[in-house]
């Protein structure tokens, strides 16, 4: 049967509006149609500090790089610590790169980009971000359970920015090492399976470090911040029957494309990707809802879907410059009855200009 809650999570979603988009880290553009190249901007936080750019070097002004699609800029921070920044004479160390604003990676070694593969595809704004205070190295341990307390590998997990030696994404159990300053967005997934046992994310667990707020409705989002010497994280996953056989309609990818067609005029097109992850067939058509700001502005109609099978929907609607939420509903109308009812939502923060 379809659980009646779901309209609820849906006005939830709507009630935490454009405020989600602040804390969460996607929202990459896409290439604009017939674009042969890419505009990237560079800078640091401290002008005195000194980049090198495909073997050039430069200071911390911005500055704008052309990159022809599919090449790759490699970008290195020369200047660990600095004795000042501008005027302000006090030890500045690197902290992260950032890209559009978002923390990308905290690594040390050079950060290489390929224009036109994510993160880098649109004009983009890369940013080399120094600290003024000292910090101390964090493990973030990150593992998987049932409600039993037994250890479950094989669980993947998102990991945002990258750590101090570059890894991201893991499959529990893992460690990414942050410091103490760190803000970690983490984000597992909904279902997951270890043999013929089938399971269904239930909560997060987290000892020895500061939860902060995640400005998001969906539950398997955890924000962070790493208490040294470490910080355990823990999934927490609930058996669901191996014998289950039922269709399971998925958000499984929110994306958006856009067209400039002049000063303060943007043709906006979000992308979303329905996928069914269940065991049996979708044998009736459903409705992808898209919202824009908590307001619906389409409804599409999903073809039924066999396992493992994915669709497309998306719309296109003319927008002015601003910052938007954009939230898409897989199943909507509660057309089909689902084995998890709780994976049907997926929301991206957008910026028009991009930069």
């Amino acid at each position: 049967m379809c659980n009646p809650n779901k309209r609820r999570r849906v006005l939830g979603t709507i009630k935490w509006g454009f405020t989600v988009g602040l804390a969460l880290w996607i929202g990459q553009a896409f290439v604009v149609p017939g674009q042969t190249a890419l505009q990237l901007e560079i800078s640091a936080t401290c002008e005195n500090a000194l980049l090198s750019v495909n073997g050039r070097l430069y200071s911390g002004r911005p500055f704008t790089l052309s990159v022809p699609l599919g090449s790759t800029v490699t970008l290195e921070n020369l200047s660990n610590q600095l004795n000042n920044c501008g005027t302000q004479a006090v030890l500045h160390y690197f902290d992260r790169w950032e890209i559009n604003g978002e923390p990308y990676s905290k690594a040390l070694r050079p950060l290489r980009l390929r224009a036109g593969q994510p993160p880098f595809m649109g004009n983009s704004r890369v940013q080399l971000v120094f600290r003024s205070q000292t910090a101390t190295l964090c493990d973030v341990a990150i593992s998987a359970q049932d409600a039993s307390g037994n250890f479950l590998s094989g669980a993947f997990v998102e990991v945002r920015p990258l750590d101090i030696a570059g890894d991201g994404d893991g499959v529990t159990p893992f460690v990414r090492t942050f410091d103490d300053l760190t803000h970690v967005i983490l984000r597992a997934s909904h279902q997951f399976s270890q043999g013929a046992l089938n399971y269904q994310f239930a909560r997060w667990q987290v000892e020895g470090g500061q939860l902060l707020p995640t400005f998001t409705a969906d539950p398997t989002v955890l924000r962070v911040r790493c208490s040294p010497p470490r910080t355990f994280v823990r999934v927490i996953y609930e058996l669901r029957a191996a014998t289950l056989s039922c269709p399971d309609l998925t958000l499984y990818r929110l994306e958006f494309s856009f067209t400039n067609l002049g000063p303060n005029a943007w043709l906006f097109s979000p992308i979303a990707v329905v996928k069914n992850i269940g065991a049996t067939q979708v044998s009736v058509p459903s409705i992808t809802s898209f919202l824009l700001n908590g307001r619906p502005i389409a409804e599409v109609t999903t073809a039924p879907l066999p396992p493992d099978a994915t669709q497309q929907a998306s719309t296109t609607l003319l927008l002015p410059d601003g910052n938007y939420l954009v939230t898409a509903i897989a199943d909507s109308k509660n057309q089909v009855a689902e084995c998890n009812e709780d994976n049907n939502i997926r929301e991206i923060f957008v910026r028009l200009p991009p930069n």
